[in-house]
């Protein structure tokens, strides 16, 4: 809170609040979800790994005294027969060391009243994680900003909290060196399993197996498993022809580790000569 507080003149200190949505769930089929993956930028602030919920960081005055709160939905036991536990406001608190948690449908009153205190609102409006909670709590709050008074003052801090990113430390560090120690391993694993002829999808198989047998936690993002010439298409994830004798296969994979990832691209010869 301190450089988002830099940030400001001087002359005319305003508290500040920094809102950052988690990522939703999203729907494959009916009710069958895909995998859900953290907004990254929520999980290196606070280590929270469920959906729908929202960081808020306010800045207190004096300026030490900050505030931290988590809005997370509520317990829900039927739900949980179904998609397993959740932390609810103790268990986040507990988890996080954030100092204060709350039903997810109180953002919307804090927000409110941060506003009427004539709040500076950080909050990254042109790139919406989770375009439910900003639809209820957060859109109202930015059309409304210019109806009354001085009116709502909005900042991203995108590039704030990138910068943050950007400089690691020792624990962040180790976390990444895992992550391509783990990564390193399986395409060495996928490459003894390679013979010709041999189907791509195998490969892509072997290669999210030694990931995860080494402690990833899953695949960084979809690999590129291509023989041949499908190896000259970019983004080619269909990763499921038949890699002939004679062909090269190009294996573009990574795998995170506990929200830190490795990417890496290798190409050798099917039959191993």
């Amino acid at each position: 809170m301190g450089l988002v507080a830099s940030q400001s003149a001087p002359s005319a200190p305003s508290p500040h609040a920094v809102v950052v949505l988690s990522h939703p769930t999203h729907i494959m089929s009916h009710d069958i979800p895909y995998p859900f993956h953290q907004n990254p930028d929520l999980l290196y602030l606070c280590g929270f790994a469920e959906p729908d919920s929202a960081l808020l960081l306010v800045s207190g005055s004096p300026p030490p005294r900050h505030r931290s709160l988590l809005f997370v939905p509520p317990r829900d036991p039927g739900m949980e027969l179904w998609d397993g536990p959740r932390s609810g406001t103790d268990g986040a608190t507990a988890l996080t060391g954030v100092q204060e948690a709350y039903p997810t449908a109180e953002l919307g009153r804090v927000l409110q009243q941060l506003a009427e205190d004539g709040c500076t609102l950080w909050y990254d409006e042109a790139h919406v994680t989770h375009p439910k909670l900003h639809d209820e709590f957060l859109r109202p709050l930015l059309e409304g900003r210019g109806r009354s008074g001085a009116g709502l003052r909005v900042r991203s801090p995108r590039a704030l909290l990138h910068s943050l990113r950007a400089v690691k430390s020792t624990a962040e560090i180790q976390l990444m060196k895992e992550a391509g120690r783990i990564t390193a391993q399986a395409f060495k694993k996928t490459m003894a399993a390679s013979e010709a002829p041999i189907d791509e999808s195998f490969l892509y198989s072997k290669f999210d197996f030694e990931c995860r047998a080494g402690g990833a936690n899953f695949l960084a993002y979809p690999p590129v498993v291509a023989g041949g010439n499908r190896a000259n298409t970019l983004h080619y994830v269909n990763n499921n022809q038949l890699i002939k004798d004679g062909e090269m296969v190009l294996l573009d994979g990574g795998c995170e580790y506990f929200g830190y990832v490795s990417d890496i691209t290798r190409t050798w010869p099917i039959n191993g000569r």
